[in-house]
């Protein structure tokens, strides 16, 4: 993601060099696909947020989207056995899959164009974790969607399903003609259910239920995404 970073400055002051010649023209039918990245100061396209999906017009102010959410993440846990012994390595994983969709009202047809709306989202999130074990390995333990929550490479996933309501306002800025670049935050809530922590040793698999929950807020980090139009 660190090379997205200078494409995105390059486009932009390539843009503004020809700014004269941008004048966008969106009707009802105009239909754009959006590439969506979570948080302007890291850019993590592996993040929930960070996703692919299109835009569709219903009027020159009136557009749909939804998007495709995915990111799979996994660690490995080396064993490292004594001198002598064998043993097998762990592995912590995680995945998550979504949809969204989102409703935008937008305040103007020029070349930058602030928007407001709402949207819904969903996504289920898993996750596992396999003891590393020295000796037969049969003696791995297997946990799945820890109820603290499982870190890999430094991200925290928590097994579960979200459903996502929220209002947004933004703002969309033609580079050219057929591309943009658009800034959005939201205020909504997010209802978290947890899914059961299942611990597997052996033959014997021990459930835990865990406890759900909900979040309220203006999300603490914008959402940059980037539309090709076609």
């Amino acid at each position: 993601m660190k090379k997205l970073l200078p494409v995105l400055v390059l486009l932009l002051t390539s843009s503004l060099a020809l700014g004269q010649g941008v004048n966008p023209n969106l009707n009802a039918g105009s239909t754009a696909l959006l590439f969506t990245f979570d948080g302007f100061s890291t850019l993590r396209a592996g993040s929930f947020e960070g996703g692919v999906g299109a835009k569709y017009y219903l009027s020159p102010k009136m557009a749909v989207r939804g998007a495709l959410l995915f990111a799979n993440a996994s660690e490995d846990i080396p064993v490292n056995p004594p001198a002598g012994q064998t043993g097998q390595d762990g592995e912590q994983s995680a995945t998550q899959f979504g949809v969204s969709a989102a409703l935008e009202l937008h305040l103007s047809s020029k070349r930058a164009s602030p928007y407001i709306g709402g949207g819904i989202g969903f996504s289920t999130t898993s996750t596992e974790t396999k003891s590393p074990v020295i000796g037969a390995s049969t003696n791995q333990v297997t946990v799945e969607n820890d109820d603290v929550g499982e870190v890999v490479n430094g991200v925290t996933y928590l097994g579960g399903n979200t459903l996502s309501l929220f209002a947004l306002a933004g703002v969309e800025f033609f580079l050219f003609n057929e591309v943009s670049l658009g800034a959005e935050y939201r205020l909504g809530i997010d209802k978290l259910s947890r899914a059961d922590q299942k611990i597997t040793s052996g033959n014997q698999t021990q459930t835990t239920k865990v406890g759900g929950g909900s979040n309220l807020g203006i999300t603490n980090s914008g959402l940059l995404t980037l539309s090709v139009y076609f």
